[in-house]
């Protein structure tokens, strides 16, 4: 028996819970998908109203905007099933297997991630072609790639665990906006003594955001990243994190925030071409660790 549980904000998830639904139709066992709808705007919940029509589905209704972590603790409150599977709302199904690949695998596992893949073609809106061209590199691994360092390759995106096994550790909710729960959360799964199995079972990432809104959301990330850091609830596992501290031991952190503040403007159009910099982004990513870690300390 299974409970997909899927978070919704401000996104048209009507073709994804449809193609749920029909997989779910196909099993030979109970399912149900439970979307929550948390304070999208009143244009997404009228267009996302008829999801319920499909079989085996459920919409709530959050008045307000509970936030990333505790919309996904608050649907695993609401489920009924032993074997929870977690998604996106922006998410959209590879396979016609997509189930029946998880359903192969549940009991074998603490924790099963699927993968993640971006559409194999650039998007004509060139606007959208960074937060592309940076999820193909760095987010759409490979299996054996992801195996090697199982806690790291982890996403939140599209993984299949026990309900037991969450609620020993659920998502920290003290984490705001976007960014590195799902860091957090692997880590928690390490600390635990539990296993991630990684499978090739992707969702695409359809969901592709401007440069403008994607830089905003990952500088939030690094805001949230240099908490964990500050908690010690995060180690070098983490690259940024890795490099952040090897670059404080150098005394060089602040150079590299200072040059990073100076060439700015220069970050940003290198960003532009159809081969970003990516040692640009990440350089700027440290810098905006850098200038956070300040405030904490301070």
């Amino acid at each position: 028996m299974l409970s997909i549980l899927i978070p919704i904000y401000n996104y048209d998830v009507r073709a994804f819970v449809k193609e749920l639904s029909n997989q779910a139709e196909e099993l030979e066992f109970d399912v149900e998908i439970i979307c929550m709808d948390d304070a999208s705007s009143m244009d997404f919940r009228t267009l996302n109203a008829e999801i319920v029509n499909h079989k085996n589905v459920r919409c709530v209704q959050s008045e307000e905007n509970l936030g990333r972590s505790a919309v996904r603790n608050a649907l695993v409150d609401l489920s009924r099933y032993e074997n929870l599977l977690l998604l996106d709302c922006d998410g959209k199904c590879t396979s016609e297997k997509y189930l029946k690949n998880y359903a192969a695998e549940w009991d074998k596992y603490d924790v099963i991630y699927g993968g993640r893949v971006y559409d194999e073609e650039a998007p004509d809106d060139h606007d959208l072609y960074f937060h592309w061209y940076v999820g193909t590199l760095k987010e759409a691994i490979v299996v054996p790639l992801r195996r090697q360092n199982p806690f790291k390759s982890f996403m939140t995106n599209n993984f299949l665990i026990r309900k037991a096994v969450y609620q020993q550790i659920k998502m920290d909710e003290t984490l705001e906006g976007y960014g590195h729960e799902d860091t957090l959360f692997a880590q928690e799964i390490k600390r635990a003594g539990m296993v991630i199995s990684h499978i090739n079972n992707p969702v695409e990432h359809a969901g592709i955001e401007s440069k403008e809104i994607f830089l905003r959301k990952s500088a939030n990330g690094v805001k949230n990243l240099a908490q964990l850091i500050k908690a010690g609830q995060v180690d070098d596992s983490i690259r940024l994190v890795r490099y952040y501290h090897k670059m404080e031991r150098w005394r060089l952190i602040g150079l590299i925030a200072w040059l990073v503040s100076q060439f700015d403007k220069n970050i940003q159009n290198s960003l532009e071409g159809p081969a970003p910099n990516l040692l640009w982004f990440d350089l700027w990513k440290l810098g905006v660790l850098h200038h956070n870690m300040k405030n904490l300390n301070s």
